[in-house]
């Protein structure tokens, strides 16, 4: 079972990137460390860097300045303007706020690149627990119980009590905002490396450099700050079992104390791919991969009840497998379906579907005795609605439980889609639903963060299933209108099945390759298995024009009468879209996931896949792959 992050666990990283952290007292060398460090380990394994700046590389790249990163500039603003700040509650704000978004940097890269490894210059977590044991809360926070609970409440893992909510909102309102909205969790490291070094020799190290000190850095402070560091590393290590490997580098040469990092994570690396690697998959046991923030509040709920609902409801052997980010879903997903897996359930939204669902493919296509299902536990589940699974998890369980033994399945068209990178590179990602690009492929840029997580569970809750795209979809209508004003959206030339459109400013170019049922009613009467997918194209015809569109698009009118809103309508099985103009780089939605082009985007019908589907309420007749009852305008209101 994979590592937990709901509230009572502990918030550890994807499992599939081993993230470490090197801490230490200003003057130990751990910045020094973590660039030599992360250069041997590009050697070895694909790697990122978070430090000031963010680095990448791998045995065939070069470790050098990532430059693509959200957040990435402003975080090294932020962390430069505190360093020269005299006043500690400033310098404490600001370092907070760039303690954010180093985390929100962090989350990125995992959900985004799953590197094997990820090295960090310091850890969010860490470095504010030890600062407030040492300067900020030392009294308080003098006793060990006291400081666990308060890194616990950082990391997420334990909310603050009702009780004490007004104590801390006087003398950490950050940590209490952070902590009871679920605005953030800073996630615990996997390993630490905790450089040790006498304080009055990290000083004359930091005298050495013949800048001026900042306020904490002498010889007193630094002192009280290597015991804040013991503390909250021997209690990571003693409560929560997390590796603390202590280096003494007052006698070491920089080159010695790097060698050692890059040598002690290379070994943890080996040992934990070879304890990840499945063991043997048997095809009659049901395999749940569950993403962990995914849906509302109570949707995140569900995680910890889906094993054992399943296991009330079926003999067969039921596995949980609980992942982070769509990468970590993908990349078990795939384990699991090359070791022998052929029942798979994803138990998330649409873009932990898509994502377990690229997973599967195998050589480029998705075995033809594979089963996979959908667990209604996200903002939207246009799929999970379509193939009738109830929101309700035990009802839910039971459903397809039942659709696995009567072997009921829908053929479904599986779509590939194709982008043009800014490197020059084609990357390629299969999907079922729907996707596009403009507007609709902006909308995972507000809807699929890792920060915009926490705010969709709240938007899911106040404002239902819907209320998150639907917010997602305004604020791209207002982004793309926005980057239009500064002429940054390059005119496009579609090709539908060969046959060329004029050259257009496109406002959305939405694809759909099924009926995905009333609350998304544009693939309204097209079948999953048609062979086809629904092409719906709007061209730039004015802000009114935009609103009218959309809202065509929201009703399904434009399937009635597409001329009335100027709009093309067409089923096809080849679409490619081509930027006439050398422009910035484009979003592509796939349903849930993105990816980014610069260049030609291919869309394509690549195989298929099928989908246990669950009896429809309103009809008890069991549902087999060759009808297309589920898609019938009867079950479409």
């Amino acid at each position: 079972m994979g590592p937990r992050s709901s509230l009572g666990d502990s918030p550890r990283h994807s499992e599939s990137t081993l993230v470490a952290a090197i801490v230490g007292i200003d003057g130990c060398g751990k910045s020094s460390t973590f660039r030599g460090a992360a250069a041997r380990l590009a050697q070895s394994v694909p790697i990122a860097g978070l430090g000031e700046t963010v680095l990448g590389g791998s045995p065939s790249e070069q470790l050098g300045e990532r430059t693509d990163i959200p957040l990435s500039r402003s975080a090294r603003v932020v962390g430069a303007a505190a360093k020269g700040l005299r006043r500690p509650g400033l310098y404490k704000d600001l370092k907070i706020l760039e303690f954010l978004e180093r985390n929100h940097i962090r989350s990125y890269l995992l959900t985004h690149d799953a590197p094997d490894a990820l090295l960090t210059d310091g850890d969010p977590l860490v470095n504010m627990s030890a600062w407030a044991a040492s300067r900020y809360a030392s009294e308080e926070l003098a006793d060990d119980d006291r400081l666990f609970d308060a890194t616990q409440y950082l990391a997420g893992m334990r909310r603050v009590p009702a009780r004490d909510v007004r104590h801390y909102a006087r003398r950490a309102w950050p940590l209490v905002v952070l902590n009871r909205l679920h605005l953030t969790r800073f996630a615990i490291p996997d390993v630490v490396f905790l450089l040790e070094i006498a304080p009055a020799k990290a000083l004359a190290r930091i005298r050495a450099r013949g800048r001026e000190l900042q306020a904490h850095e002498n010889e007193a402070f630094l002192t009280e700050l290597a015991v804040g560091y013991e503390r909250v590393c021997a209690l990571l290590e003693a409560r929560l079992h997390i590796p603390v490997i202590r280096i003494r580098v007052d006698d070491l040469s920089l080159d010695e104390v790097t060698q050692r990092v890059a040598a002690e994570l290379l070994a943890i690396h080996r040992q934990r791919r070879i304890a990840r690697a499945p063991g043997p998959a048997s095809p009659d046991t049901i395999e749940v991969v569950a993403t962990t923030i995914s849906g509302s509040f109570e949707d995140q709920r569900k995680v910890e009840r889906i094993e054992p609902e399943f296991c009330a409801t079926t003999q067969r052997p039921v596995r949980l497998h609980q992942t982070h980010t769509h990468a970590e879903a993908r990349a078990v997903a795939h384990d699991l379906v090359l070791g022998g897996g052929r029942i798979i359930v994803s138990a998330g939204g649409a873009g932990t579907f898509n994502a377990v669902l690229e997973g599967c493919h195998i050589d480029g296509a998705v075995p033809p005795d594979l089963r996979l299902a959908f667990l209604r536990k996200g903002s939207a589940d246009l799929i999970g609605k379509a193939l009738h699974v109830p929101d309700d998890l035990s009802a839910a369980a039971a459903a397809i439980a039942e659709a696995i033994d009567a072997d009921r399945c829908v053929e479904a068209d599986v779509l590939s889609v194709e982008a043009t990178e800014p490197d020059a590179t084609v990357q390629r990602m299969h999907m079922v639903g729907f996707g596009g690009l403009g507007v609709f492929g902006d909308v995972p840029r507000f809807t699929e963060t890792r920060a915009v997580k926490y705010y969709k569970g709240l938007l899911g809750t106040l404002l239902g299933d819907l209320g998150p795209f639907y917010v997602g979809l305004v604020l791209a209508a207002l982004w793309w209108w926005v980057r239009r004003l500064f002429a940054r959206i390059p005119p496009l030339r579609l090709t539908l099945d060969g046959d060329p459109l004029p050259v257009r400013q496109w406002v959305a170019v939405i694809v759909l390759n099924g009926d995905l049922g009333k609350d998304f009613p544009l693939g309204r009467r097209l079948d999953l298995g048609s062979g086809t997918f629904r092409v719906v194209a709007l061209p730039y015809r004015g802000v009114r024009a935009m609103v009218r569109q959309l809202a065509a698009c929201r009703s399904a009118a434009v399937l009635e009468d597409p001329e009335a809103v100027g709009a093309i309508v067409r089923e096809i099985s080849t679409l490619i879209a081509d930027p006439v103009t050398a422009g910035p780089a484009a979003m592509v939605n796939v349903d849930g996931l993105r990816l980014v082009s610069a260049g030609t985007v291919r869309v394509t019908v690549s195989g298929r896949v099928r989908l246990l589907a669950a009896r429809a309420e309103d009809d008890r007749r069991p549902v087999s792959s060759d009808e297309s009852s589920l898609w019938t305008p009867s079950s479409i209101s």
